[in-house]
């Protein structure tokens, strides 16, 4: 991408980003305040008319109380004299118009008298809520129900709450008074805003906007706060009052609680009305950025412009001097930093030119002194070869030499032992000669497999066999060494599959290993072996309790001629080259081996090989 326009795009982004934050921040900000407020008008509302509701409904039950108490009450069970009980029966009609009541009346055991209308079997009264037995000073309060006459409801709807107390004389009760009050103040709700919802406790609906879904209970139509909202309305039903927001709209609720009822008084309104003033501020935040973007883009690209046409003509010219022309000049126009910059940069290259020459010749005079080296290095590299390849033509014709003397020594020993007529210090002389005469055979066959290795002679027979039988025959051959020094090999083979290998080189690996862990041993130590498949290689643990070795020896013990230093080591003797031989024939394996060692106190020898051949093939 051109810096001009990398240089637009920073332009637009110092200019929107700030913008972007604080839009957003904004909107946030706004939406949450008008949120919150919202909700704490909704809570004020829902509490200024549950305490209208709420005074209404203690008025009603005070007002029972007092009849219920009243001596005009207390005359009309004791008069039988029509004139007086008309008269009474005013009083009662008064009060349930001045108050504004549906109903206010008296009932004994037989007889119910609706002021407003005429005396009446109790058989023939219209129906009501039955008002259970109340003793002195007791008030019921009924749920609130619709006026029927004869099992139907009377039209339009008239919701009623009943109170009734018992009117007691002399211990004795002698009737009920009873207000039927009406429960107007749904009407109220009907041109609200918000909507207003009434339901039992259960949250069963008694009022709401939708006149299909009021009265609920007493219609049998089965509408509630659940159906409606379709989630866990819990918190609205807890008898707390509280705040909540539920789908898109804000809901504020609050519980009216009367004698042994409780109802609910839910308030809500629309999200989408209260962030109008949200999307008001959001339309104009996006005008403005798009007219910030605007002239942000046109001002960005004219300054980008101004800036980068010097640039261009720097980047230009410093092609020319990567392509090789040392000799190219800019313009050094104008009065400001690119006139400078314009200015350093030919001297830059003034310079480059000079010490470009100048590198030249010392790159002439250096190419001469390499060759001279390289010619002599060339001279010493052959010497070296022609060396190592007379050392391993010595070692080889050496060991040859000594293997046949050294093989008659063995078994003219071994002929003297077997003759009865030594006495003990003769065997033990010769027994000896014998061992020190072997260890001298070993010692020569390490040198010759290692001149093999070097000439690239030591090949490969493959063949199919487990780990268990080369281990096996390994164990049988170390087997007396183990038992002169009392240790214990303890084998773990998890796993034993078949490997397509040279046996006899794992068979040496194994040997060289196994005295290794023998020799380096302490008396009454232990040897572990073990083996599992990892993956498509085998890998192989032979781990001694030893002296150990320390971290800085783990990779010299694999070189040639190598051991650790003589003064740690002084009691055990060797070439140094059985782990050599070791590292290099688990190499032709395709494999690795490695060391891990805690000094003093144990050493254990890791290899891995492929369970295929040595290409890698099952």
């Amino acid at each position: 991408m051109h810096f001009k326009y990398k240089l637009l795009i920073a332009f637009l982004l110092v200019a929107l980003v700030p913008i972007g934050i604080i839009g957003e921040y904004s909107i946030l900000s706004s939406t949450k305040a008008l949120t919150n407020k919202a909700l704490e008008e909704l809570e004020n509302n829902a509490n200024l008319e549950a305490e209208k509701i709420e005074n209404y409904l203690n008025n009603c039950k005070n007002d029972i109380i007092f009849l219920s108490k009243s001596p005009e009450i207390l005359k009309y069970t004791e008069t039988k004299h029509p004139e007086d009980r008309w008269n009474l029966e005013f009083s009662l009609l008064s009060i349930s118009l001045d108050k504004g009541y549906y109903q206010v009346g008296y009932m004994d055991d037989n007889t119910i008298i609706y002021v407003k209308d005429r005396k009446i079997p109790k058989e023939e009264a219209i129906e009501r809520p039955d008002i259970p037995e109340l003793e002195y000073g007791q008030v019921y309060v009924s749920e609130i129900f619709l006026k029927r006459n004869k099992g139907v409801f009377e039209i339009p709807f008239k919701p009623i709450i009943l109170f009734a107390a018992p009117i007691y004389m002399n211990e004795e009760r002698m009737g009920y008074v009873y207000i039927e009050a009406y429960a107007d103040f749904f009407s109220d709700f009907e041109t609200s805003n918000p909507e207003v919802f009434f339901t039992d406790e259960l949250g069963n609906y008694i009022y709401h906007p939708n006149i299909f879904k009021r009265w609920s209970t007493e219609r049998n139509t089965k509408e509630c706060l659940h159906k409606d909202y379709n989630t866990d309305v819990g918190d609205i039903l807890s008898g707390k009052s509280g705040t909540c927001i539920v789908g898109n709209e804000i809901i504020s609720y609050i519980p009216i609680d009367i004698q042994n009822q409780r109802w609910f008084l839910i308030m809500s309104n629309p999200k989408d009305i209260i962030l109008e003033s949200v999307r008001t501020f959001k339309i104009g935040f996006y005008i403005v950025v798009s007219v910030v973007i605007i002239s942000a883009v046109s001002i960005s690209y004219f300054l980008s412009k101004i800036i980068t046409e010097p640039l261009v003509s720097l980047t230009n010219a410093t092609e020319k001097i990567a392509e090789g022309n040392l000799s190219t000049k800019i313009s050094e126009t104008g009065s400001d930093e690119l006139k400078t910059l314009a200015k350093s940069f030919n001297i830059m290259a003034g310079k480059l030119n000079e010490s470009y020459s100048a590198l030249e010749k010392k790159v002439e005079e250096r190419t001469a002194e390499l060759k001279l080296i390289n010619e002599k290095l060339k001279a010493s590299y052959e010497e070296l070869v022609e060396a190592s390849r007379t050392k391993s033509k010595f070692l080889a014709n050496i060991s040859h030499e000594l293997k046949t003397p050294l093989n008659s020594i063995i078994g003219f020993t071994e002929v003297m032992l077997d003759d009865g007529n030594l006495n003990e210090e003769q065997k033990d002389y010769l027994q000896t000669i014998l061992r020190n005469s072997e260890n001298l055979l070993y010692m020569i066959e390490d040198l010759l497999t290692i001149s093999r290795i070097e000439a690239g002679k030591s090949d490969m027979y493959l063949t199919e066999f487990k780990f268990s039988e080369v281990l096996e025959k390994s164990l049988k051959m170390v087997d007396p060494l183990a038992k002169e020094k009392q240790i214990d090999i303890l084998k773990d083979l998890k796993d034993d599959p078949v490997i397509k290998g040279d046996m006899r080189k794992i068979m040496q690996v194994m040997l060289n290993l196994l005295s290794n862990a023998i020799k380096f041993n302490r008396e009454n130590g232990k040897i572990y072996i073990r083996s599992i498949k990892i993956e498509n290689n085998l890998r192989v643990e032979v781990e001694d309790t030893g002296i150990g070795i320390k971290k800085k020896y783990y990779d010299l013990i694999f070189d040639e001629f190598k051991q650790v230093e003589p003064l740690e080591t002084k009691e055990y003797t060797g070439t140094g080259l059985g782990l050599a031989i070791t590292k290099n024939f688990i190499k032709m394996h395709n494999g690795k081996i490695w060391v891990e060692s805690e000094y003093g106190k144990w050493s254990k020898f890791i290899f891995e090989i492929p369970i295929g051949d040595v290409n890698g093939k099952k």
